[in-house]
């Protein structure tokens, strides 16, 4: 499972397909208090970025992400985007 919810996080990692979307809603509607750590996704299903669009989730993330989450990244709304985690 590349969407797992932690302590601290919903973490996404790797290659994040469609068919993670419902546990991501499902963490994100529980815990809308945590922030969802990107820093080890590689590439992210437009189903989950409009989720978390949906949600406007708070986005951590590696001060360099992968390219593909990059790009998403570059044209979500800033305030969306908390922390840079340095990984």
């Amino acid at each position: 499972m590349t969407v797992k919810l932690d302590t601290h996080a919903i973490t996404l990692s790797g290659t994040c397909g469609i068919e993670e979307v419902e546990a991501l809603i499902g963490y994100l509607e529980s815990r809308p208090d945590l922030s969802v750590d990107l820093s080890t996704a590689t590439v992210v299903h437009t189903a989950l970025w409009q989720a978390l669009i949906m949600h406007r989730a708070k986005i951590t993330t590696a001060s360099s992400p992968a390219p593909a989450v990059e790009k998403i990244l570059s044209a979500l709304d800033s305030s969306m985007i908390v922390a840079n985690t340095g990984r």
